[in-house]
């Protein structure tokens, strides 16, 4: 229990909050009683103006709200708490021994309020209400928190490798041009070599004639003598190849990269000057580089099964929750009135939520991981997607319309979650007018560009990078039913396919999807 003001305002400890609301003591003192325990942190405040300041520094997994209290009474509370960032998503319960009337009933619930209990309550409902709410509170930030320690963990492996690479790319880059200058040698029309540098010499040990037998890796002799033969033919044209060639110092074959220029005059090519760089730093760091890749990929494989295995271990407690409240409704339901069956159902509500919840970070984890790719017929795809979301676009009085459909090389599971994710995103976010949906296809630059057309309740601009993020909500969840992950499940399906997603919005303007996948995916 925290008995000073101030130690409310910069507690940190990791227990959820609880914020209890009442102007007289002997109603703090009553809840106190019910909720204090070691599971977590309860604060206390005798007005509205403090529950406000509380809430300012504090965040809270439930808040009790007493309804009747001078000056700013619980209703105007949990209006202005709800304007605070920290408190506009926190289930607020309304606790009255006065405002009984269904008016008031239903003026909480149009304030924000999750439940309405009359005093004198029942100390075990009330308790096992608040743990409820404590317990999702406890998951919701576990999830969080596991979710932005696997964007760290990504964030810093990538970066790491990226610090790798250009550091053995600066490495090869640096010692190749510390090395020497490249070794530059001079042909006549007739093959014969005229002139050799310095370098040359110093790397081939060869000053007259050059064996070319053994200066050439036996397996690029093929390519050295087309080379050659394009070069005495006199063909005003440059031409480059990479070899191999053996160093006098060690007898070790580094690659070069081997280009020739004509030397024309009056039209015609009076000589050859052929430049030998050494690129064999530059080989290697290739496969470094394509080794780097095959381990960056293997790491953020793991980090999907980890993120697969840590939402599934979740759902056990929340099944156990579920398995519970069906119990207790089971054995108490003829003895249960109104008010507590509709406890229990919120209770079903909340699990069911986060059961969501962990459903879509499972979906999201699962992407990719079937690797069947075949040529799918999007037009059957959008005729199954269209009969999955049958029921809710009748209910919803959507005309939904569609363009001629390509065949494309893709996965035929992720294309229908995809279509139905977006399509499902405009019949859920409609506004007042008749809601039309149109989806079309185009071909441009060697890939489809498909678009998704609602004319809903769009979306402000700036948001229109962030709606793709994990967990990113754009409304309060009284407002639309989700979990902020079904864009980002679209999101990553469109880039396993090589493409990219976006959106073109404004407020009450209507949203574009559009998303790109190649035409040889």
């Amino acid at each position: 229990m925290m008995d000073t003001m101030a130690t409310q305002e910069i507690f940190t400890a990791t227990r959820a909050n609880i914020l209890v609301v009442d102007d007289r003591p002997d109603g703090l003192l009553a809840l106190e009683a019910v909720l204090a325990c070691d599971q977590y942190n309860l604060f206390k405040a005798s007005s509205g103006q403090e529950a406000l300041r509380l809430s300012l520094f504090n965040d809270f997994a439930v808040i009790l709200l007493d309804v009747q209290m001078p000056e700013m009474d619980g209703f105007q509370t949990a209006n202005l708490l709800r304007e605070n960032y920290r408190s506009k998503d926190t289930p607020i319960i309304f606790v009255t021994a006065i405002n009984k009337e269904i008016r008031h009933i239903n003026q909480g619930y149009e304030n924000g309020a999750v439940d309405y209990i009359f005093k004198p309550f029942d100390p075990f409902i009330l308790k096992s209400k608040v743990n409820v709410f404590v317990d999702l509170f406890n998951k919701n930030l576990q999830i969080k928190q596991q979710a932005d320690q696997l964007r760290k963990i990504e964030k810093q492996e990538k970066e790491r490798q990226i610090s790798e690479i250009r550091q053995e790319s600066f490495r090869s880059y640096s010692h190749l041009a510390d090395a020497a200058p490249n070794s530059i040698i001079k042909v006549n029309p007739s093959g014969e070599v005229e002139y050799f540098n310095q370098r040359w010499f110093e790397y081939t040990g060869f000053q007259s004639e050059i064996d070319w037998e053994t200066v050439v890796h036996p397996q690029d002799k093929r390519k050295f003598m087309a080379l050659w033969l394009r070069m005495s033919r006199r063909k005003s044209k440059a031409y480059e190849v990479e070899i191999r060639l053996r160093c006098a110092k060690d007898g070790v074959f580094r690659w070069h990269l081997v280009r020739a220029v004509p030397d024309i005059k009056n039209g015609e090519n009076i000589c050859w000057i052929a430049s030998c760089t050494d690129i064999d730093n530059i080989k290697r760091t290739e496969e470094s580089l394509i080794n780097l890749s095959h381990e960056l990929n293997r790491s953020n494989q793991e980090l999907e099964e980890y993120a697969y295995v840590a939402s599934h271990d979740l759902k056990e407690p929340l099944h156990v929750v579920s398995s519970f409240v069906y119990l207790l409704e089971k054995r108490f339901q003829p003895k249960l009135d109104e008010h507590e069956r509709q406890y229990l159902r919120f209770i079903k509500e909340g699990v069911s939520q986060a059961q969501r919840l962990i459903k879509d970070i499972l979906e999201y984890s699962r992407i990719g991981k079937e690797k069947k790719i075949e040529l799918i017929n999007l037009s059957s795809v959008i005729t199954e997607v269209l009969g999955n979301l049958k029921t809710v676009s009748a209910e919803a009085g959507a005309t939904i319309t569609c363009g001629a459909m390509p065949r494309i090389n893709a996965n035929n599971l992720e294309m229908v979650q995809l279509f139905q994710n977006l399509i499902a995103n405009a019949i859920k976010y409609r506004g007042q007018r008749p809601l039309e949906i149109r989806i079309d296809a185009r071909a441009e630059g060697g890939k489809w560009v498909f678009s998704i057309k609602d004319n809903g309740i769009g979306i402000d601009p700036q948001f229109k990078e962030r709606i793709f993020d994990m967990f990113r909500r754009l409304h309060g969840k009284t407002e639309y039913s989700g979990t902020g992950i079904g864009l980002a499940i679209c999101k990553k399906i469109v880039e396993n396919h090589g493409g990219k997603i976006w959106v073109d919005s404004g407020l009450n303007d209507g949203s574009t999807f559009y998303f790109s996948i190649k035409q040889d995916a």
